[in-house]
């Protein structure tokens, strides 16, 4: 499920796109693209996109989640996952 802020700008996001809540949209980077539903949420900032952690690849089409979007970069520190976020684009599907 991709989230868009539904804040007044937020919601401008989704409408500059013309997208509504409830959409087949895919979010996408040069790493993946992840076919999923938008839903909009008030608590994000406007220009967020947020995807639940912890989705099944069987839960989507295409079976990729969040994770296929995100680098794969490793940490210095015991080379661990080295992210907190990553630039999408979100369109209609």
């Amino acid at each position: 499920m991709t989230v868009f802020g539904a804040g007044t700008s937020v919601a401008d996001d989704a409408a500059a796109r013309g997208l509504a809540d409830g959409d087949a949209v895919v979010v996408s980077n040069d790493r993946a693209s992840v076919p999923t539903t938008l839903r909009t949420d008030a608590a994000l900032r406007p220009g967020v996109a947020s995807m639940p952690k912890g989705s099944w690849c069987r839960d989507f089409a295409g079976g990729l989640t969040a994770n296929a979007l995100t680098p794969a970069t490793l940490s210095d520190l015991a080379d661990g996952a080295c992210f907190n976020d990553t630039r999408v684009e979100v369109t209609a599907a």
